[in-house]
């Protein structure tokens, strides 16, 4: 019984202990991961919206600035269209006089398999100025080229709405990556969704 007893206690300062330590590692890392982050959505905003030379947010949850800020809010409504539902970020993009050129949003949405994430940069005349896949879980050769510049290329300068297709792309055609159709497509949806969201912001059509 003593020995059970013992044997107790001593798992018990192990568990402890371990608590604490892992806490310990957790309160260090935290900030370090917390800024690398901010990091990379901020130089993924840069490279969706080239022409900026600042953001100012909108709407992200994540930022104490606009943390009581909804995508309703934003849009003067009580109810949310279902689509817009993958828009995770807007951050207005601005010219060195402080000038929005446009937006960029970040979004998460569903590819091939769930979790794609996309920054998407749309000027104020309706002009897609980049769009960057971050991180994903696309098939490797296949869906996962949507993360390649030449891909993500085809989106520049074009406006919504756009519809993917398996060859010849038109001015609002973006070409379909080869076995990849549904993570194109996702892609390309969720560019027309931020347009379309950023056309009604602005009071626009949606």
């Amino acid at each position: 019984m003593k020995n059970i007893i013992s044997m107790a206690l001593k798992l018990f300062v192990i568990v402890v202990v371990a608590a604490i330590a892992l806490g310990a590692v957790n309160y260090v890392t935290e900030g370090p991961i917390a800024e690398q982050r901010e990091a990379a959505a901020t130089e993924a905003r840069l490279t969706a919206f080239p022409e900026a030379a600042s953001f100012e947010a909108v709407y992200d949850p994540g930022n104490d600035a606009v943390k009581d800020v909804t995508l309703e809010s934003l849009l003067g409504t009580d109810e949310l269209l279902k689509d817009y539902a993958i828009i995770k970020t807007v951050y207005k993009a601005l010219d060195e006089s402080g000038n929005e050129l446009g937006i960029t949003a970040g979004v998460v949405t569903k590819g091939f398999n769930s979790g794609l994430n996309i920054t998407i940069g749309v000027g104020i005349d309706g002009a897609i100025h980049g769009v960057v896949v971050g991180d994903h879980s696309e098939t490797a050769g296949l869906g996962a080229k949507a993360a390649e510049p030449e891909y993500e290329g085809q989106y520049v300068g074009k406006k919504s709405p756009l519809d993917v297709v398996k060859s010849s792309p038109g001015d609002s055609d973006i070409q379909a990556i080869a076995g990849a159709t549904i993570t194109s497509r996702a892609v390309t949806n969720a560019v027309n969704t931020v347009s379309e969201f950023y056309a009604a912001l602005t009071g626009g059509a949606k």
